[in-house]
């Protein structure tokens, strides 16, 4: 059955979970509410007929983002649950999934209905099984609740995790801290494309970080998030870019 958790006004998740390179990492979904009483469902997860009067009383599901090329498994099962959903997904989804309906690619910064701002990452890329790719995802921001809402381009494993995932988490240093992993620093060979990326979210309003994999950060996410990209990119970022 679907838990859905409000972390804010208007927005929710909802965990499950998964295993990466046999490591227990977990998957959230984040679920907001637009002004116009829309639902936006980003990285959805498994949802069952029964778990649909939980969405369906928040609101009207129209929109299924897969913010990035590693995060878009589930979508079609939720699509087909809500057929006149649009699919919006990132660069070269369209190539990955041809089964997919994609209605609207992520390729440029925007927003829903003036709260709930998006913005490609650039620049970054991840260690999968079947080599180094380029996440392309896009990072989004909820304006009035000052919430940062993340994929893949950073984690924050915490005891709450198996101990597995936390011994993990330690040697590719991304435990209880929130900033991505040696993984990702080391197939991330444009740093300065990733730098200016950041730059660009870390100029958004926010103070709370909801990341795909790993615990909310409820307070301090944008000082967190700023120490994790120096770490990941060996080198100082400008505190007066911090608003």
């Amino acid at each position: 059955m679907l838990f859905l958790n409000e972390v804010a006004p208007n927005i929710w998740t909802a965990a499950q979970s998964l295993r990466f390179l046999g490591v227990e990492v977990g998957s959230r979904m984040t679920v907001v509410r637009l002004p116009s009483q829309d639902l936006v469902l980003i990285s959805p997860i498994p949802v069952k007929r029964g778990d649909r009067p939980l969405l369906d009383a928040l609101g009207r599901v129209k929109y299924l983002i897969a913010p990035n090329l590693f995060h878009h498994l589930y979508i079609s099962e939720v699509q087909a649950m809500y057929p006149e959903a649009q699919i919006w997904g990132v660069a070269g989804l369209n190539q990955k999934r041809p089964d997919l309906r994609v209605d609207k690619t992520l390729d440029q910064a925007g927003s829903f209905e003036n709260v709930l701002d998006y913005l490609p990452f650039e620049g970054f890329s991840a260690i999968v099984p079947s080599g180094i790719q380029a996440a392309h995802e896009t990072v989004f921001c909820h304006q009035p609740s000052g919430t940062l809402i993340l994929t893949d381009i950073a984690f924050n494993f915490d005891e709450t995790f198996p101990f597995s995932t936390r011994v993990a988490a330690q040697i590719l240093g991304s435990y209880q801290t929130l900033r991505p992993s040696r993984l990702e620093k080391w197939s991330s060979w444009d740093k300065d494309t990733v730098e200016a990326s950041i730059r660009q979210v870390l100029a958004w309003k926010f103070d709370r970080v909801i990341p795909g994999h790993g615990s909310i950060v409820e307070t301090g996410g944008k000082a967190q998030l700023e120490a994790g990209y120096e770490w990941f990119l060996g080198r100082s970022l400008d505190l007066s870019m911090r608003v």
